[in-house]
């Protein structure tokens, strides 16, 4: 018993911090390198909205705004089903270059990308969300990756401003995200991209399923086609200020059904003799994280059965009930620091997944859903 408490807490925290760690000492060892320098292929900016009225303008001038060469540029809006005013002032923005694919009934994001890619002239296609801003010489700095041959997708992060505009400092958790995908990327291939911001040559994009996650699918369609998936940190967006804890539950519990998916029927990947590397990072970044919650339980229940033996097991019981109490503190509006955060967003997240499992299991995929703004 005192073997199986001790193996479920390593399980328990080897994906955030013994896989680092891990990648840290590897990345030391082999590094491959990829070449960054100036390029200029035709690049076709999707951006997927649904009743964007609100922020759809202030998205295209900023896209038109990009330090790019106007002729080797085209936007496409990909509207799914919107209601709102956001067709309309896409037509109305007065830029050539901007066009609107509208599709009459939603169908989904995935759905949309089918239809509006293979419409798209580029080279290189970025894609972004409507309520996602770009420094000016963001464009420059994605496509700069792609003048290595064999780089095929280009991922970047996000960050957060508040209801003033100020940047916010990133949190432990995305800090944490975003360095394992940075050693990821030296060693072969970080594992998924973010939605808000990742370009692909356009030559290596496939036909996704309704219910494929597209931000998480795709690189995995890359992968499988021997090119390499890569973060360059330098590459960001900004978006305004992370949901609360409702909403970031219910935005976790979807991708998380979604990426359960999407490994179910990609487990070829998961085989190190076809794809090195990359297997070990899916499995330890993705699966090892979605399984959390069953070794924490494990971990909790076997505390308890040890609880008459060494004092140590008392203490690890209370350290256990403390995160618990602290996160709900936290959840709660207590200021909680740091410490607060990372309790809060450990119960958001696991108890988000442990809900992913069963829908999983159930066969419920979400196919369209609404933005929360």
């Amino acid at each position: 018993m005192e073997f199986c408490f001790f193996l479920f807490l390593f399980l328990s925290f080897y994906s955030y911090i013994i896989y680092p760690i891990c990648l840290f000492a590897a990345a030391r060892i082999t590094s491959r390198k990829w070449i960054q320098e100036d390029f200029l292929p035709i690049v076709s900016v999707v951006i997927s909205a649904y009743n964007e009225e609100g922020v759809i303008e202030e998205k295209l001038l900023n896209t038109i705004a990009l330090d790019y060469p106007d002729d080797l540029v085209e936007i496409f809006v990909s509207s799914d089903g919107s209601t709102d005013r956001t067709n309309s002032i896409v037509t109305n923005i007065g830029d050539p270059r901007v066009l609107l694919r509208a599709f009459p009934e939603r169908t989904g994001k995935t759905a949309c990308l089918n239809m509006v890619v293979p419409m798209a002239h580029g080279e290189v296609i970025l894609f972004t969300d409507a309520n996602s801003m770009f420094s000016q010489d963001q464009l420059k700095k994605i496509v700069r990756n792609f003048a290595s041959p064999d780089v095929g997708l280009v991922t970047g992060w996000t960050s957060y401003r508040d209801i003033t505009g100020e940047v916010q400092s990133p949190g432990l958790y995305a800090r944490s995200e975003r360095l394992t995908k940075q050693l990821e990327s030296q060693i072969s291939s970080c594992v998924g991209a973010d939605g808000a911001v990742f370009a692909m040559r356009k030559q290596l994009y496939q036909s996704l399923q309704k219910y494929d996650i597209n931000d998480f699918v795709i690189p995995l369609n890359v992968i499988k086609q021997g090119k390499r998936v890569v973060i360059d940190p330098e590459v960001f967006c900004l978006e305004p200020t992370a949901p609360g804890a409702k909403k970031e539950y219910r935005r976790q519990v979807r991708i998380t059904t979604r990426t359960l998916g999407a490994i179910g029927r990609n487990l070829t990947l998961l085989n190190p003799f076809l794809f090195g590397s990359f297997s070990f990072f899916l499995f330890s970044h993705k699966v090892m994280r979605f399984l959390m919650p069953f070794f924490l339980i494990l971990t909790f229940a076997i505390n308890l059965v040890l609880l008459k033996g060494s004092a140590i097991y008392k203490i690890t019981l209370a350290a256990q009930l403390a995160i618990v109490l602290i996160g709900i503190g936290s959840m709660v509006g207590l200021r909680m620091g740091w410490i607060g955060d990372v309790a809060k967003f450990l119960l958001v997240t696991l108890s988000a997944q442990f809900i992913a499992w069963f829908r999983t299991f159930a066969g419920i995929s979400d196919t369209i859903w609404t933005p929360q703004r």
